[in-house]
């Protein structure tokens, strides 16, 4: 049961983040915002490591950082290239499907399947999501896959929600080789190293971008702190697909965020469907 509420603290955190990202990037560029994030985390989680002392690190832990490492700046890249060229009504929804990737890609790779009851949870997660970010209409239900025979955005999507599947699996084969907070710290350290170079060529006075936002960014790195931080311990407890999929719940945080302090009212009526259909998956894999 713990694994769960670390797996839903985790789904909060990312709400959380995801919410003050979008403020900060009406004045910071991708980049930026993508190097903060990170750097922030790794500067709050050195210390602890530090204190903690270092892990061995075995030839199975430096596969699994290079592999994941890789594929998560490919991710990254993907993602605001997905954003940039389509709209986020269309292509944000494909991302609801890497839990059901993860049906695939984790019994292959950690041996790991879920039960018929968290299988039952999972869809229905994946389901909810999915129906809280589609507009009203006719026909409105299958934009996001019509869209991928036309747009670039939506097949960068697509693929993006593949390749997660693939490094949640890595992370838990990281934490299992070490500790939950040295593969978190490792790992987005060396994805820092790698958005360096990339943001002083893609951004315009970085440093400059970075004073101007410097509370907000300071909140986004703390909050994806305690999601990786909580994601981690997680893995250690429940399966990965559900880890995966109570995390894709966070889509129902930043609507009622949206709701109350935002004020963004459209098509609530879908939205609040799906967050029940979520509540109730959520109940379903606590069961399991």
């Amino acid at each position: 049961m713990l694994g769960f509420f670390l797996a839903l603290g985790a789904a909060l955190s990312e709400s959380l983040k995801d919410v003050i990202s979008k403020y900060n990037l009406y004045h910071i560029d991708e980049y930026v915002a993508a190097f903060s994030m990170h750097l922030v985390q790794t500067l709050l989680l050195l210390p602890i490591i530090l204190w903690l002392g270092f892990e061995t690190i075995t030839l199975r832990f430096l596969w699994a950082l290079l592999a994941c490492t890789i594929l998560q700046l490919w991710v990254i890249l993907m993602y605001l290239k997905a954003i940039k060229r389509s709209q986020i009504s269309v292509v944000v929804p494909l991302i609801t499907l890497t839990p059901l990737f993860m049906l695939f890609t984790s019994p292959i790779m950690i041996g790991q399947f879920p039960t018929i009851i968290g299988l039952l949870g999972i869809v229905m997660i994946v389901a909810g999501t999915y129906i809280s970010n589609i507009s009203s209409g006719p026909g409105n239900l299958l934009t996001p896959f019509k869209a991928l025979y036309n747009n670039q955005g939506a097949r960068y999507m697509l693929l993006v929600a593949f390749i997660w599947s693939i490094t949640s699996n890595l992370d838990k084969i990281g934490v299992d080789e070490s500790s939950p907070l040295f593969w978190a710290f490792v790992k987005d350290g060396v994805i820092l190293i790698y958005l360096l170079p990339i943001m002083l060529v893609k951004s315009k006075n970085p440093v400059a971008q970075m004073r101007k936002r410097m509370g907000p960014l300071l909140l986004v790195g703390f909050f994806r702190f305690t999601s990786v931080v909580a994601h981690m311990y997680a893995l250690q407890l429940i399966l990965v697909p559900y880890i995966i999929a109570i995390k894709r719940s966070s889509t129902a945080f930043v609507i009622l965020i949206a709701f109350f302090y935002m004020k963004e009212r459209i098509n609530f009526r879908n939205r609040m469907i799906g967050i029940i259909i979520i509540l109730v998956g959520l109940l379903v894999i606590a069961v399991s």
